[in-house]
């Protein structure tokens, strides 16, 4: 989905059965994106949805930068991660203003990591907070394909 077409806000997730949640907590430190890389990595590995990991990996990893740069070193980053049957959705509280990238005054993108995330994601965009003391959450969704 492209960026400009994406949803910048969505309703809150429901769970279909069968779904396993998992949670990741990393202080916001240059180490962070590894730290979420490594859990994607070893949740994803051995699962139906090991073709997804890669992409996954990437995805993350891009978010959790994003998030480490406008987090404060005081402050924690929260992954989410839901696996189900068909795919994954993962998403990323910390304290960056998730906004859709525009254009800067040289004609290039101002956000590469929003850009890739909607070019790869199935589905992706912002949720505002509800019952977490963060901002803004970042989250995309990869599906198998069939």
């Amino acid at each position: 989905m492209h960026p400009s077409t994406a949803p910048v806000t969505r309703t809150r997730v429901r769970v279909p059965a069968g779904a396993r949640p998992y949670i990741l907590t990393a202080p916001s430190t240059p180490t962070a994106p590894k730290a979420a890389r490594d859990f994607v990595r070893a949740v994803l590995r051995r699962t139906p949805l090991s073709p997804l990991l890669d992409t996954a990996v990437l995805l993350t990893s891009e978010a959790v930068t994003r998030a480490h740069l406008h987090t404060p070193r005081t402050a924690d980053i929260l992954l989410r991660m839901l696996t189900t049957g068909h795919g994954v959705r993962i998403s990323v509280h910390g304290r960056a203003q998730a906004r859709i990238p525009r254009p800067s005054h040289r004609g290039q993108p101002d956000d590469y990591g929003l850009l890739l995330t909607g070019r790869l994601a199935d589905d992706w965009g912002t949720t505002p907070p509800e019952d977490l003391p963060r901002p803004t959450s970042l989250w995309f969704e990869l599906h198998l394909r069939q």
